[in-house]
């Protein structure tokens, strides 16, 4: 994929057009002017999933798959989740970030002049973070670590165990939410009641659906169709997606309770 395909991706969690970089050599300079002209590949962002217009899945690597197989294994410790779970949080909220705007950069290295043709990520103070209580405060917190200073709300949102259905019973947001583009983090989207409310409390507040981003650790096929069909403009990115739900509505092969394996209530 090309430095301007790049661009164009990216744009489209905006709904609007961005700069976009040149893909060819500049002046005939070195690989590190412009290392995407050489053997390495330009930037990308995460593949589609076939089916779907703007769902997509992050990379696959031994690495990322060990993760999630310490993840899933109903035998890893507590110290063991929490440690994979913040690894494979970096990644994706990583891989998730490709979709905000950035703008082409040229900065000069310590090394003999050289100058180097980057990307710098514009428009912070227009992102927040909302988080669906309380599993997704483990991804909320890594984004604004990374981020310091970036708006985070909350929404709990509890399934009842009986009828699978989403209960509101608390929302706070950053002020002039309605003007921001909102990162909504949840690690599970199962059925996607939560996500689905969640989202629709949003556009209650102003916020449109192409400047919504949903990010998960696992994803269920029912919960992605209910999220595409409802809200058809909204991005989702995760990390796997499962194949489908039990009888009580859990991702299956899944990974437990998220919430209370990273927290150490199980």
């Amino acid at each position: 994929v090309g430095g301007s395909a790049m661009a164009a991706g990216a744009s489209l969690f905006l709904g609007a057009p961005r700069s976009q970089c040149s893909s060819s050599a500049q002046d005939g300079k070195a690989w590190f002017v412009k290392p995407w002209t050489s053997f390495q590949a330009a930037p990308t962002v995460p593949e589609t999933v076939p089916g779907y217009e703007r769902v997509h899945v992050i990379k696959r690597t031994y690495f990322t798959v060990s993760l999630f197989t310490q993840l899933r294994d109903a035998s890893s410790s507590h110290e063991v989740f929490v440690k994979s779970a913040r690894h494979l949080i970096s990644i994706i909220l990583s891989e998730a970030l490709n979709f905000v705007p950035f703008t082409p950069k040229i900065v000069n290295t310590p090394v003999d002049g050289a100058t180097y043709t980057g990307l710098e990520m514009i428009d912070v103070e227009g992102l927040c973070v909302v988080s669906i209580l309380r599993a997704a405060d483990s991804m909320s917190d890594h984004i604004s670590h990374h981020l310091p200073g970036l708006p985070v709300g909350k929404v709990l949102i509890q399934r009842d165990e009986k009828t699978a259905k989403p209960n509101v019973y608390f929302k706070k947001f950053p002020s002039q939410i309605q003007s921001k583009r909102v990162i909504l983090v949840d690690p599970m989207l199962a059925t996607g009641g939560s996500a689905a409310e969640a989202i629709q409390i949003l556009k209650n507040d102003g916020v449109p659906e192409h400047c919504i981003l949903m990010v998960c650790i696992v994803a269920a096929d029912e919960g992605l169709q209910l999220l595409t069909k409802k809200f058809p403009q909204v991005r989702i990115v995760c990390g796997e997606i499962d194949r489908g739900l039990n009888s009580k509505k859990y991702i299956v092969p899944g990974l437990g309770d998220f919430g209370d394996r990273f927290f150490g209530t199980t």
